[in-house]
């Protein structure tokens, strides 16, 4: 990738490992909403259209694993 391209690519942090990535390169997670309005676990956003905010993981091993134990904290983060 070139200095042009790089700055051109949106660039996310991975929830786990908290480096930075282009957009491309992540995978990204979208709570949805329960009937009671409120939210929900995490579902795999594949196309990356999902409305809301989403959490973007890494393709590495460790971050993939740790992500599922981090959601509970996370999802109260989005409570306050």
């Amino acid at each position: 990738m070139t200095g042009r391209e790089e700055k051109d690519s949106p660039v996310r942090m991975c929830v786990a490992c908290r480096q930075r990535f282009p957009k491309e390169e992540l995978e990204r997670y979208v709570p949805t909403a329960s009937a009671d309005g409120r939210d929900t676990i995490p579902v795999h956003d594949p196309d990356k259209t999902m409305p809301g905010r989403g959490y973007y993981v890494c393709g590495q091993a460790r971050c993939r694993e740790r992500f599922p134990k981090m959601v509970k904290g996370l999802m109260k983060k989005r409570e306050r």
